[in-house]
């Protein structure tokens, strides 16, 4: 029997300390959440460019996942007093690995995190803290457990999202401080927190292989909310065309 061929979906990773060893890490729902899709995951550690052009060639989609806060010098920025943890190394990884999946025409989906890096990666720039620069910012830092959701997001009803959800307004879990500043020109906002935080965005060319990013974490909302696996479901679906 011919074995069916399912896309293999690359997700970034952080480097974190274990037992004072450095090691990568990713949460294991992201890998659960492609499996359910139908996808065979692999992780991607951070490298040269000429090993980022390998990843995406390996790969029919690319997952940028979430993690420390992006470095200012990645968008031309001077570090706030607010920046927490950075990783200049990953974000140049990531930077290389949508510029290739662009090239190569490679759907690409970014994660919380992955949402930010994915605008800059594209051209746009980073909200240091949400708290110092939105004077009605929300809590975006939520203190219940991550699948539970905490706000409201509207979401566009021209966009994919939509498509995907199936509503105009849902509730999302929140843990990031960081957010979306100016927005790369060739991505459109097509979700937004109730303090005008951007949530999720999209390619603004419609024939281009599907490009989204999300500021909540689907991944783990899979078990409490059936429909969060819907995004999984149709990135893991564009990667197969």
């Amino acid at each position: 029997m011919v074995p069916s061929i399912k896309p293999v979906i690359g997700i970034t990773s952080s480097i974190v300390s274990h037992n004072n060893i450095p090691s990568y890490n990713l949460h294991e729902k992201h890998i659960q959440s492609v499996i359910q899709a139908g996808g065979v995951p692999i992780i991607i550690p951070t490298g040269p460019e000429v090993i980022a052009e390998v990843w995406v060639s390996i790969c029919n989609g690319i997952i940028l996942s979430s993690g420390e806060d992006i470095d200012p010098n990645s968008f031309r920025a001077h570090p706030s007093p607010k920046i927490q943890n950075t990783n200049k190394k990953r974000d140049l990884t990531e930077i290389e690995l949508v510029k290739y999946a662009q090239k190569q025409s490679k759907p690409i989906l970014g994660l919380c995190r992955g949402l930010t890096m994915l605008n800059v990666a594209l051209g746009g720039t980073v909200m240091q803290d949400i708290e110092t620069s939105n004077p009605n910012a929300i809590n975006h830092n939520q203190q219940a457990a991550r699948p539970e959701p905490t706000h409201y997001v509207q979401i566009d009803k021209t966009s994919r999202l939509y498509q995907i959800l199936g509503s105009s307004s849902i509730q999302v879990n929140s843990i990031h401080h960081q957010a979306i500043d100016q927005l790369a020109t060739n991505l459109k906002k097509v979700a937004i927190a109730p303090d005008g935080i951007i949530e999720a965005v999209e390619g603004v060319d419609k024939t281009s292989p599907m490009i989204m990013g999300i500021q909540w974490h689907p991944e783990e909302m899979t078990s409490e909310d059936a429909t969060m696996q819907g995004i999984f479901d149709a990135f893991v679906k564009a990667c197969k065309n």
